[in-house]
């Protein structure tokens, strides 16, 4: 038996000490070179694994400046950010540094369970979807509180709830974290059966001056809560209210003396409103849908965009129509009346762009349209969107030259072929000699609820309507171009 101890070597049999050969030394010393440089070799390829991955991928993903990836996310929607956390260990985080901006319109399964609730027949059967609709709200809910709890970023671009809720308890702490965040723009719908007035302490306990832009909708507002966002939110800029409870009188100024910043401002629907006062020398665009309206407009010096709709026609004596560049008119509620209004119709000496929905009736859209063009000298885009309950076929009559019109473009919106609209494409092209082109779109506009029930478009309805616009073609010069939709 022979033990080996580094160079040297015991023999069992004398004891004696030996020197090994120097054979075996040889051996033994290649051999370890050997292993070293196995080592030394797979180090050599970690190192360049390691610096062709710092080459390749790292500038792209992990070496970015610091900011980049948090806008990146940022203009992303909160899912998309959060899934990038999968790319690598540094971006495993970084989704919750998003700034930009939420929106909670409802989860897929309560938009659908909100349609079959509507549709259910029997009463029991929809108490148990209603429980199920409950139990659904009460974990998109959830979800939603704890996604505000895990974001570090210290503002938000924006905040939209969108959806029906069940308390107000979750509401003010949205409300509360919207104004801690700073966001820019404020989005608020809670159900039409969740009365709900936005809680004027809660502004007050903290600054809200960086709001731009307020849409509410069901949403109750107080006098003295309008009072506080035109004085106390100084970047306000959008301002929309729609079916929301306000004051009988709204006076839209600033009452410490200032300009307002306000650019926008959307009334609709808002039944209690009868009188609005509005001195907003930054107003551009104002849109009234309603009931009558007294108004004052003390200065409103840059207001280009207005739009009217209900029952409101006396907008036709305000004096800053003839500033106006576009002009959006819905007159199906009102369409016995609005013929008198329009006879008194200033004129649109600056009006570029005209929209008209209106519900087709023989013989009165026609001359509305008429009354339009003729007080729109320098109108060169004229939309038409027919709601067309009975349209009626008749022998079409022919027009006769009236007056130039600068008109450039037409768009008729909901053609089916009706006589009136026959009639009303054969009067413009009688007097708009500068006219270039022709929309014939026959899908339907907005407000397919004044269709009668059960009255639905067939496929042989859409093939005839094609046709009709088809035949009506081969009828426009060949300089005019004719797009059919």
């Amino acid at each position: 038996m022979e033990v080996e101890d580094k160079g040297w070597r015991k023999t069992s049999g004398d004891w004696r000490w030996q020197r090994k050969t120097k054979d075996e030394s040889c051996e033994i010393w290649n051999l370890g070179k050997k292993i070293k440089g196995m080592q030394q070799s797979s180090e050599d390829y970690k190192q360049k694994r390691a610096k062709f991955h710092n080459k390749e991928e790292d500038p792209i993903i992990n070496q970015l400046p610091d900011g980049i990836p948090v806008t990146i996310l940022s203009k992303l929607a909160i899912n998309e950010a959060a899934r990038t956390s999968i790319l690598s260990r540094k971006w495993r985080h970084l989704w919750k540094f998003f700034s930009g901006a939420l929106e909670f319109d409802g989860s897929p399964v309560m938009k659908d369970m909100k349609k079959d609730i509507n549709k259910a027949s029997g009463r029991q059967l929809q108490m148990a979807m209603e429980i199920m609709f409950d139990a659904e709200r009460k974990t998109y809910t959830n979800w939603i509180n704890e996604l505000l709890s895990s974001l570090k970023s210290p503002t938000l671009e924006g905040l939209r709830f969108w959806f029906h809720v069940a308390t107000d308890y979750d509401v003010e702490k949205w409300l509360q974290y919207a104004i801690q965040k700073k966001v820019h723009k404020l989005e608020l719908y809670f159900g039409h059966s969740f009365e709900y007035v936005l809680p004027l302490h809660l502004f007050k306990v903290e600054n809200f001056d960086s709001l731009c832009v307020l849409r509410l909708k069901f949403v109750n507002l107080t006098s003295e809560m309008l009072e506080y966002l035109l004085c106390c939110c100084p970047s306000l800029e959008t301002l929309s209210l729609n079916s929301s409870g306000v004051p009988n009188s709204m006076n839209i100024s600033s009452s410490s003396g200032s300009s307002l910043k306000l650019k926008c401002l959307e009334l609709v629907r808002c039944w209690e409103l009868r009188n609005l006062e509005i001195c907003a020398e930054n107003l551009v665009s104002f849109k009234y849908c309603g009931p009558h309206l007294d108004t004052e407009f003390r200065s409103v010096p840059r207001l280009v965009e207005a739009e009217f709709g209900g029952s409101y026609v006396e907008f036709t004596r305000e004096s800053f129509l003839s500033q106006i560049k576009v002009l959006k008119l819905d007159i199906t509620q009102n369409v016995p009346q609005v013929v008198y209004w329009l006879c008194q119709l200033p004129e649109l000496k600056n009006l570029k762009h005209l929209e008209l929905v209106t519900c087709m009736e023989d013989g009165i859209t026609l001359s509305t349209c008429a009354l339009l063009l003729k007080a729109s000298p320098s109108l060169w885009r004229f939309t038409l969107k027919m709601l067309n309950i009975n349209p009626i076929f008749r022998r079409a009559t022919t027009f006769s030259k009236e007056c130039e019109y600068s008109l450039k473009e037409l768009e008729l919106v909901g053609f089916c072929g009706a006589t009136c609209e026959v009639e009303l494409i054969m009067y413009v092209l009688e007097n708009a000699v500068r006219l270039q082109k022709i929309i014939i779109d026959t899908r339907f506009p907005t407000k397919p609820k004044l269709r009668p029930i059960g009255e639905h478009s067939t496929s042989s309805d859409r093939e005839s309507i094609q046709k009709r616009a088809l035949e009506l073609h081969k009828k426009i010069p060949s300089s005019v171009e004719v797009v059919c939709l």
